[in-house]
């Protein structure tokens, strides 16, 4: 169960959550993982992922709807991030923004695992 904590006098709360409350929505052939942390709530949602990828585990995504914007923060270890075809490798400390509209795919390819945060911004909806 999530840890709520009290905030400010406003009454707002914190919710502190643990990967290991979140159950994965995809895993890999290798015990790679994702797990969708949180979903902001307003006008323009955004998604935070965490991931792990094990060398040659793969996931190949769809393209999303115009004006979804998509970043990749590598916290340890290497990944193949394929945007519309191309390959770019982005490793431990870098981070990667594509537009979400492109058919994607990421791919573990350093010697260990990859963690990676990855961040899901949507366009604003109707109010």
């Amino acid at each position: 169960m999530p840890t709520l904590m009290q905030g400010p006098p406003e009454g707002r709360t914190v919710r502190v959550t643990t990967a290991e409350e979140i159950a994965p929505l995809w895993t890999g052939e290798h015990g790679g993982e994702a797990r969708l942390m949180l979903v902001t709530t307003g006008p323009a949602p955004v998604e935070v992922w965490r991931w792990r990828l094990h060398p040659g585990e793969e996931y190949p995504s769809h393209p999303h709807q115009a004006g979804v914007v998509e970043t990749i923060s590598v916290t340890a270890g290497q990944m193949a991030l394929v945007v519309d075809g191309t390959e770019h490798t982005v490793t431990a400390g870098q981070t990667a923004t594509f537009d979400g509209d492109s058919p994607h795919t990421y791919r573990g390819s350093g010697a260990g695992p990859c963690d990676l945060i990855m961040t899901v911004h949507l366009p604003p909806g109707p109010a």
